[in-house]
């Protein structure tokens, strides 16, 4: 389904829990002592329910999410279940991966597409301080098991001006895995941190690499003159917005996802669904809807199924032409949608709005 700006949205991200086992001070600085504990928990029924009324609406491409989506009891089994709808192309996960060797052999066997591992630094007291938690060698071995069984894996790399681009890129490279680094968004602790990020990524390692290449990723003929590994893959390998560079002498991908410096809303896929069962159109907008209230009675699924593809529809058409991050210029109105209730707005400046809200509740 295209939205009315006409782009076409075929990409939903679902955080299954909003309870996180780390602790990162981006994400969850109210209390630096304590793991973000999870308030929200969307049953495997409910996601089932979600992506099916989704790929009616030709939304093909689910990622689950969280907080920390392996602490989720059900999350092999849930993986398994979407895997068997019709019209699923493909179910990748975001995670911490200090859960995930115990889980890489079951998600392998309920076909997994591919999974991301946050990771911002493989230095272990660096990774103790921004996580509170001393649990490298357990992200370390994770990403093995996880590569071990065949899994795509991708390194995510949120950026701060203490991110060792050079380090985590080595490291990726040793793995056989892709690195994308993520430019911090002006959501909670996020405004206080940010980086420009073709400058610190990129002109740390053309010192290292050599002069990178940019990957025409609408284009799937002649990328490099000496580097064809990528030249099959379809015209967005990844249903996301990273820009993708190769270097003369590193054999893997260097993604940037810049959200700030080169914003990409013009070509943005998708819609999001947070672990209280409610939707958001866009992450750097307050609009939310619910998918289904909990007031609501069903006769059975096909009516539930119908209800939420009528909030999907009005998510859809709700979806802003570009993010406001940090613009006070600009007024969002907060608009909430049920059965029973049409609508209800409060209006809220937009900085105010992304300085109180806590990633890991949003499953950004």
């Amino acid at each position: 389904m295209r939205d009315r700006f006409g782009r076409e949205i075929d990409y939903m991200r679902i955080s299954v829990i909003d309870g996180c086992n780390l602790n990162c001070y981006y994400c969850n600085p109210q209390d630096n002592n304590k793991n973000c504990q999870a308030i929200n928990t969307l049953s495997v029924k409910k996601v089932l329910c979600i992506v099916r009324a989704a790929t009616r609406l030709g939304i093909t491409h689910f990622r689950l999410t969280g907080g920390e989506p392996l602490l989720h009891p059900q999350i092999d089994e849930m993986v398994l279940q979407i895997k068997k709808i019709p019209g699923v192309r493909s179910v990748s996960l975001t995670t911490n991966a200090v859960l995930l060797a115990q889980h890489a052999k079951q998600l392998k066997e309920a076909g997994i597409d591919s999974i991301n591992v946050s990771l911002d630094t493989i230095d272990a007291s660096e990774y103790e301080h921004i996580t509170k938690k001393p649990l490298l060698d357990k992200v370390e071995h994770g990403i093995d098991a996880a590569i071990e069984c065949g899994i795509r894996v991708k390194i995510n790399v949120v950026l701060t001006p203490q991110t060792d681009v050079v380090a985590l890129t080595r490291y990726a490279s040793k793995k056989g895995t892709d690195i994308r680094f993520i430019e911090m968004m002006p959501v909670g602790e996020g405004h206080t941190n940010g980086v420009e990020p073709y400058e610190k990524v990129i002109g740390a390692l053309l010192e290292v690499y050599g002069t990178p290449c940019h990957i025409d990723t609408g284009k799937t003929k002649e990328i490099n003159s000496g580097y064809n590994k990528y030249k099959e893959e379809r015209k967005n390998p990844d249903n996301g917005p990273a820009e993708y560079y190769i270097f003369p002498e590193l054999d893997i991908r260097v993604g940037l996802i810049q959200a700030i410096h080169g914003k990409f809303c013009d070509t943005c896929n998708r819609i999001r669904v947070t672990a209280d069962g409610r939707l958001m159109p866009c992450l750097g907008s307050s609009v939310t809807m619910d998918l289904v209230p909990d007031s609501c009675e069903f006769t059975d699924d096909l009516e539930k199924d119908f209800v939420i593809v009528q909030v999907l529809k009005a998510a859809i058409k709700a979806k802003p032409g570009c993010h406001n991050f940090n613009d006070n210029a600009v007024t969002y109105t907060k608009t909430t949608e049920t059965k029973t209730v049409e609508t209800k707005a409060t209006e809220l400046k937009a900085a105010e709005v992304n300085a109180a809200r806590n990633m890991s509740r949003i499953g950004g």
